[in-house]
């Protein structure tokens, strides 16, 4: 079989240290560049430790389908796919069904050559000789490239459970790993990472760390990945580590006088929306928002919480494509097709793409132990529509309507429920204190290079938060400690005992509309996941390009969510062309081969006999 080796060239793309927190890593060109003559300094060791972290970049520009926080948030019973007749593939993701057989071509892709790169980068750091690097620089470098590839590699096994395993730089076609062998592999490259970085690189906010992984990062996603494989596939250990070992990473972890991650004070103002140029606070004005009258103001990037996400520096260049789209299809639809007084502080700019389930709102709302005093409810979502509010949810009769006036586009929005996630929708600001006018995005008044609303939309994407190490602490080891702390930040009051219906509530409602709910329901109930998110859907109140469907959301005839899940196992298809390119090696995943019905199309939304 012909061998595939891939030139830095073709593959590497390269960049510079930081010189402050906020800029982005400089570009720097090698074309020119080969294994004879690169590396061949500590320099060039960092250079290509940081290539690996801009392929983080690329999976946010192009199609929702690279993003496995937008899939996965879509796929779960707190969102259904929203947007207009055209959003194909967001109503195709809320279903577990695809568009064609090639639209996560490019993503494929994308990920083998951030591996790719991971690969090139152990395998020359490891070859350089010790004395080119000060103090323990080489571990640092080496640790972080580990960590990189056992996060790819993690993504892709939550993506599509197997694929070929190249952990080379030179590489050939192969067949699908086995799950053990992609988890065992997983396993290693965090283990290495924890490891090999230095502890001393905790959460920091100083020059050339924002971003960056960290050991503590590799122990709390060693016991994200730990609690998804012992829980779907029923084992009581992951390639030889046990739960006593998880533990103990993530209590490290959670040491803050280690790790320096630590809670923020408001659960609301680690998301953008809080930011002091929408809410007026930064003009010594108050322009009437929710953030305004909660007295609310963002942490910023990079906050303390944050143990791994994806951190998009502002200082870019116009027109680059490191930006975070997440908003873009996470935001609200107006007929204005402009920002005005109705949508404040949100920007129109927003395909509008998820719409929040109605069930899931009611039950967090007369939940005695939650309710709307949980800080975390109306700072997770808004309600749009008074007059329509009021008709849809009578149980709501009290709740709070945030865009009282907003009516989005009858025209267009296809499953709206009037309730819209906004931990990462676009926000605007008016100009310097004036409420006559707007800046595009609040970024350009904090120094972002670009005001555009979508490509100077700079907030991190945010992947692991410290919440998350304190409920799986709780999980595995049936305390309420840490649950207790999120209520007491969120205005609760405290559990006595831990059960494990509090603990899948507390992270529903902690992380609702985060990406997590979809693996976390897997975890707990494999078999049944598919089950329990079509029951917890069924008959929420949706309409149809402005017009209510009577008996609210349906599933599709033949082809309902708990009969994909129990095809497809939550897994998504293999590009086609991968299988072709593979010479017959790579196999398609259950679900998705020849006649078993997995395309959806513009016109496959039952809703059809409703428009009058």
């Amino acid at each position: 079989m012909k061998k595939i080796i891939l030139t830095i060239a073709a593959c590497l793309t390269v960049f510079a240290g930081c010189n402050k927190i906020d800029d982005l890593l400089n570009t720097t060109n090698y074309q020119k560049a080969d294994t004879s003559s690169f590396p061949k300094s500590e320099k060039d060791a960092q250079q290509l430790v940081n290539s690996a972290y801009y392929s983080m970049f690329t999976f946010y520009t192009g199609s929702i389908f690279r993003i496995s926080l937008f899939r996965n948030m879509i796929a779960s019973d707190d969102l259904y796919g929203h947007g207009s007749e055209s959003s194909t593939e967001t109503s195709a993701a809320d279903r577990l069904l695809e568009i064609a057989g090639d639209e996560n071509n490019s993503t494929w892709g994308s990920y083998y050559k951030a591996i790719h790169r991971c690969n090139y980068a152990l395998e020359s750091i490891s070859a350089m000789d010790d004395a080119l690097f000060s103090g323990d620089n080489k571990n640092w470098f080496l640790g972080q490239a580990y960590f990189m590839r056992g996060f790819f590699l993690w993504v892709l096994a939550q993506r599509h459970e197997t694929f070929p395993l190249t952990l080379k730089f030179e590489v050939e076609n192969m067949p699908n790993a086995s799950v053990d062998e992609i988890y065992e592999a997983i396993a290693s490259d965090l283990t290495n990472a924890i490891k090999l970085i230095p502890a001393r690189y905790g959460y920091s906010r100083e020059d050339n760390q924002a971003g960056r992984a960290t050991k503590y990062a590799a122990e709390a996603l060693m016991g994200r990945v730990w609690l998804f494989y012992t829980g779907f596939y029923k084992k009581d250990s992951m390639a030889g580590i046990t739960k006593d070992q998880v533990i103990s990473y993530l209590e490290d972890c959670a040491d803050t006088g280690v790790s320096k991650f630590d809670l923020e004070d408001d659960p609301r103002e680690i998301w953008t929306y809080t930011n002091e140029y929408s809410s007026g606070f930064a003009y010594g004005a108050d322009f009437d928002t929710y953030v305004s009258r909660e007295n609310l103001r963002w942490v910023g990037n990079h906050s303390k919480e944050t143990i791994w996400g994806v951190h998009f520096p502002f200082n870019t260049p116009s027109g680059t494509q490191a930006y975070n789209r997440l908003g873009e299809w996470l935001g609200m639809r107006n007929a204005a097709k402009a920002t005005n007084k109705d949508i404040y502080p949100y920007s129109a700019e927003s395909n509008g793409n998820a719409s929040v389930n109605p069930i899931m709102v009611k039950e967090w709302y007369e939940d005695p132990d939650y309710g709307p005093t949980d800080k975390r409810f109306y700072g997770s979502f808004l309600a749009a529509n008074q007059k329509k509010i009021d008709a849809a949810y009578p149980w709501f009769k009290d709740g709070y309507v945030e865009l009282p006036d907003f009516k989005g586009d009858d025209n267009k929005e296809v499953e709206r429920t009037l309730f819209y996630p906004k931990k990462y929708v676009m926000t605007v600001s008016y100009t310097d204190g004036a409420r006559s006018g707007m800046n595009k995005n609040f970024f350009h008044a904090i120094n972002s290079a670009i005001s555009n609303s979508k490509s100077g939309n700079k907030n991190d994407a945010i992947y692991i938060r410290f919440a998350d190490v304190l409920l799986m602490l709780d999980e595995l080891k049936g305390t309420v400690t840490g649950m207790n702390r999120l209520r007491e930040r969120a205005g609760l009051e405290p559990y006595d005992s831990y059960t494990f219906e509090r603990l899948q509530k507390e992270r529903r409602y902690e992380f609702a509309f985060e990406g997590i709910r979809f693996n976390d329901l897997r975890r707990w109930y494999p078999e049944t996941a598919g089950e329990i998110i079509q029951k917890n859907q069924d008959g929420g109140y949706v309409e149809f390009k402005g017009n209510i469907v009577p008996d609210g959301y349906r599933e599709m005839p033949g082809r309902s969510f708990s009969q994909r899940y129990a095809l497809t196992r939550g897994f998504w298809m293999i590009p086609m062309s991968q299988i072709t390119l593979q010479e017959g090696l790579l196999k398609q995943h259950a679900g998705f081969e020849e006649g078993d019905n997995w395309i959806f199309t513009n016109g496959d939304l039952p809703y059809y006999d409703v428009v009058k």
